[in-house]
């Protein structure tokens, strides 16, 4: 499948922001990035997905979590409402750290 018509965002080294190019899809995995045009004329008889103008970049998957963060469900914040995360870290995140035990870190609620 040819991806046209978009606006491909590389995040290599250098970060590359290349409109009008495309990419070529094959079994789920990007096989070709390249100019719109040059792709076209290579693959003629590729099915093809229009953009719209959109960007088209690799996806953003952040696996960073706290599983020991299910301990606060629910739980309020005491005194006046935090003003900044400083304030959150001091009044929820950092009490909460001092009462896990090296057990409760490492096991997964999940």
């Amino acid at each position: 499948m040819l991806i046209t018509n978009a606006t491909l965002v590389t995040w290599g080294q250098p970060n590359q922001v290349l409109p009008g190019w495309g990419l070529l899809i094959e079994n789920g995995k990007i096989v070709e990035i390249g100019p719109e045009s040059e792709l076209k004329r290579k693959y003629p008889y590729s099915p093809e997905l229009d953009a719209q103008g959109q960007l088209v970049m690799p996806g953003n998957i952040c696996a960073h979590t706290h599983f020991y963060g299910a301990y606060s469900r629910g739980m309020a914040i005491p005194g006046n409402a935090p003003e900044n995360f400083a304030q959150i870290l001091d009044k929820l995140w950092w009490p909460l750290d001092k009462h896990t035990s090296k057990w409760d870190q490492r096991q997964s609620p999940f």
